[in-house]
């Protein structure tokens, strides 16, 4: 070879190597493209279109990043789990085949069924799944055989007793005629007490009249509802099952009492359809599931989309619902322009950081009444925005989480089952920013007191809800004390009791709670320890444009327009001389709530920037941990369950012993007042202070053994954006306690 030759030889081979590597230094594979069937052959598939494989797992284990598995109609009965991940710029694709229904489901057939007596057949049924046991017929869910009997197979408005009296330990019912021991060993579902969740037992003896169970937590009382199951000889009604341990067999009534061989019958046998766990970059589209949900669990940049999902979980025991729904926690995975329906618990949980929830359409939720809303948003910086969800047991969006953003949502009819409950709803926790803006909440159907829209229960803090429409509630806002650093600007609510508040403990304490330009029609008082102006109440007609159609937009002639106070970062963009009181802007852009399948929205998280917010992280420790704060000293700081008003304080230990946290984003040359509530060990003292500000270091220090709010007033100096605050503690013998830190604009 001669050299001229040789050095083209080798221009070539650096050329290949430059296209093998794309801008990201990933090495470059052409793509391949899988098809599935259900009339393919993992065996001699070939995984192509005129040679699919059968099952979508096969095409699972051998996709690479970049790599697409195209899924025709039909039903798979199956969990597809992948191990492998995709990158940003080579994601893993499943979707379905252009203009064919595919569905992925978590039930099998149950078949040769043999009649039993009257309308009852049974067939062998293994492999039960317990309390997460889901029967369908004609893909509509059964209940399981109950007394008394249910006129419909909604498990949202079934047929329930109700108690005449009660306590912790029994029911007396009028109706309950079957003789002595008759119950024993089945099973009582109870929403007890004021009706705030549901709970079940197991019935020890029984009457005529009467049933005595192992102790609830709440005394049941009249009007509580309530059912018993577990029992072959209740099923004795249409759309009823009872399955038998020991003989394996499940029993089923039909509806119509008709031979369920003639229908189709299906049983639950597996949790998920898809199991992405660890799995990055995979994208969904277009794939349905029924009986099952999605796991995304320490998952990132996932994206589902497209997709109808139906009784995405179930488990009877009421206790085990916090897994329950499409699971996602991770970094940045996406559920979209989706339809979710029927959950015994959540429809989705969130956990993790930066997830998305984007017009979808979600209903019937939470039908065991458990403590659990539709969404459970957890975690930090998610997007919950323009999604409709309605019907639910309980809350619609239950949200211990921090900095999200909550936006142009349609929520209603919650409390379908329970009482005291929120269509969106906290209790103790610090919100740390999240943002509940530009939603429609109404409709909240607990049936007495506290059925509310927004509901930011007792230790609630840092919340900003702004240009929200409630209505139909029995209360629109409701902040119960302790309530500190919330904000509520620009709302408009319609009904009885628009705002109101209550607390067992400090119930004064609304220190830091702004409430500026707000519509409420009817009058409120609240604590003088919050701020309130630009308010219109009940001796004003604010001038909806129709409010009998829950058109709450302002007539030309309205008293709220440019009546309003200005508040950076919240009335931008306002028409006229001033920005106008309540959630629409007069002349201004409108807007309006919910999922658009035909014109879906494209939200993305945007960052607020407001005055007089908590520049304090994790300011209650509810959390359980220290950080962000960093420990200092003998560093023995701990989180105990010792606090104000919740769970959590931090404990200082009995050396020299401290907490600190740089605050940054301050303004230059601004006054600020910091404040902590602290409490001591008899004989010891706690010292609040702020340094690092351009100023002199100020503190405080109490030696008081009942919780106590210490204020520090301070401002920044020239230049200066940061400051540092702590907890100090000298040696002593013993212990001193600190929670709920606060610093804002003063």
């Amino acid at each position: 070879m001669n050299k001229k030759k040789g050095g083209m030889y080798l221009v070539v081979i650096l050329l290949i190597h430059l296209f093998v590597f794309n801008w990201y230094g990933e090495t470059a594979k052409a793509a391949s493209v899988y098809y599935v069937s259900t009339t393919g052959n993992d065996k001699t598939g070939t995984g192509t279109v005129s040679n699919p494989w059968k099952t979508i797992q096969k095409a699972a284990d051998i996709m690479e990043a970049g790599d697409t598995c195209i899924i025709r109609g039909g039903t798979y009965r199956e969990t597809v789990t992948l191990d492998t991940s995709g990158t940003s710029a080579n994601p893993i694709a499943f979707k379905a085949y252009t203009g064919e229904t595919v569905t992925v489901s978590g039930a099998d057939p149950v078949t040769d069924w043999v009649k039993h007596s009257g309308s009852i057949y049974y067939a062998t049924m293994t492999d039960s799944l317990g309390t997460k046991n889901q029967i369908f017929v004609n893909k509509q869910m059964q209940l399981e055989a109950r007394w008394p009997n249910s006129a419909t197979l909604d498990p949202l408005n079934s047929t329930l007793a109700a108690v005449d009296s009660g306590s912790a330990t029994t029911i007396n019912d009028g109706d309950l005629i079957q003789a002595a021991g008759y119950w024993v060993g089945k099973t009582v579902w109870c929403v007890p007490g004021t009706g705030y969740k549901s709970y079940k037992s197991t019935i020890t003896s029984s009457n005529a009249g009467s049933i005595t169970f192992d102790k609830m937590d709440i005394a049941a009382k009249a009007g509580n509802s309530y059912y018993i199951i577990g029992d072959l000889k209740d099923l004795d009604s249409s759309g009823e099952w009872y399955y038998d341990n020991g003989t394996s067999r499940l029993y089923l009534w039909a509806p119509g009492g008709v031979n369920p061989n003639t229908l189709t019958v299906e049983a639950k046998k597996r949790t998920y359809a898809f199991d992405l766990s660890s799995c990055s970059y995979i994208n969904i589209t277009g794939i349905n599931i029924f009986a099952s949900s999605i796991k995304m669990s320490a998952s990132n940049y996932c994206k589902v989309s497209d997709m109808t999902a139906e009784y995405i979980s179930h488990d009877s025991d009421v206790s085990n619902q916090y897994s329950t729904g499409i699971f996602m926690s991770g970094t940045n995975n996406e559920l979209r322009n989706s339809t979710l329906t029927y959950s015994s618990g959540n429809l989705i949980s969130i956990q993790g950081t930066g997830n998305k929830v984007i017009n979808n359409l979600m209903h019937e939720a939470d039908y065991s009444a458990a403590e659990m809303p539709a969404i459970y948003l957890l975690g930090a910086n998610h997007l919950i925005s323009h999604n409709t969800v309605y019907n639910a047991g309980r809350h619609l969006i239950f949200m211990p989480t921090q900095n999200s953003r909550i936006q142009y949502n349609n929520l209603y009819n919650a409390g379908k089952l329970t009482n005291d409950c929120g269509i969106i709803y906290e209790f103790g926790w610090d919100g740390n920013g999240t943002v509940i803006d530009h939603n429609f909440v109404h409709d909240n159907l607990a049936k007495n007191y506290s059925g509310t829209g927004i509901y930011l229960d007792n230790g609630s803090k840092g919340y900003i809800v702004h240009h929200n429409v409630v209505w139909g509630n029995y209360t629109g806002i409701r902040l119960n004390t302790p309530s500190n650093f919330n904000m509520i600007y620009n709302n408009t609510t319609y009904g009885n009791g628009n705002i109101g508040y209550w607390g067992s403990d400090f119930q004064t304490d609304m220190y830091g709670d702004r409430i500026f330009n707000n519509i409420f029609t009817t009058a409120f008082t609240l604590p003088g320890t919050h701020i309130e102006k630009n308010n219109i109440t009940s001796g004003t007609n604010p001038l909806f444009v129709n409010p009998t159609a829950h058109n709450f937009r302002l007539q030309a002639a309205s008293p709220a327009i440019n009546a309003g106070a200005l508040i950076p970062g919240i009335t931008n963009g306002y028409v006229g001389s001033a920005p106008d009181i309540g959630a629409y802007e007069y002349g201004g852009p409108d807007w309006t709530a919910g999922h658009n399948f035909a014109s879906p929205p494209a939200p993305v998280f945007e960052n607020v920037s407001v005055l007089y917010d908590n520049k304090v992280r994790q300011s209650d420790f509810e959390k359980g941990i220290i950080s962000p704060w960093i420990t200092t000293h003998s560093r023995t700081a701990a989180s105990v369950s010792i606090s104000r008003s919740c769970s959590k304080s931090v404990r200082l230990g009995t050396g020299e012993d401290g907490i600190k946290q740089v605050l940054t984003g301050l303004n230059p040359d601004t006054s600020y007042i910091c404040t902590a509530w602290v409490k001591a060990d008899p004989g010891e003292q706690i010292q609040i202070g702020v340094s690092g500000f351009g100023g002199t270091d100020v503190s405080a220090t109490s030696a008081s053994t009942t919780w106590t709010m210490v204020s520090i007033p301070f401002k920044t100096g020239t230049g200066a954006t940061s400051a540092t605050v702590y907890a100090y503690k000298m040696p002593g013998t013993s212990y001193v306690y600190v929670d709920d830190f606060g610093v804002v604009e003063h």
